[in-house]
């Protein structure tokens, strides 16, 4: 079982299979007021998506960041940054060149989680902390 992270607050959702996966994130879609990054940990990372906007990126965080790289979307063609909240609590930013649509993020994030493995429908940055 997996947990999901929505909002700093409250307790994290339980997530036991695909359909539980969607439902968590159109639930968050539909309840937040602003750009704002979710997480799930699997796979020794926590992934992060966003919601909340007309665009989304995939971050990838290794739990022990010296034995993994970082993964993150790249394809946006925007310049400037994006404000986002970080579990509704945590003001953050990213480059816009990470943002990619949403549904494609949307389905790189849901592979990931379900599979371990980097989507090939999107490009990713790999970097170190």
């Amino acid at each position: 079982m997996l947990n999901g992270v929505w909002l700093e607050v409250e307790p994290s959702v339980e997530i036991e299979s695909a359909d539980d996966l969607n439902r968590f994130i159109d639930h968050v879609e539909a309840v937040c007021q602003y750009p704002t990054a979710i997480s799930v940990e699997a796979h020794g990372y926590r992934a992060d998506l966003l919601v909340g906007y007309d665009q989304s990126f995939v971050h990838l965080l290794p739990e022990e960041p010296d034995l993994h790289p970082y993964h993150v979307t790249v394809g946006g063609t925007g310049e400037g940054d994006l404000d986002y909240w970080l579990h509704s609590w945590h003001h953050s930013g990213i480059e816009a060149r990470h943002l990619i649509p949403k549904q494609l993020a949307r389905e790189a994030f849901c592979e990931f989680v379900q599979s371990g493995k980097l989507s090939a429908a999107v490009q990713w940055e790999q970097y170190s902390a």
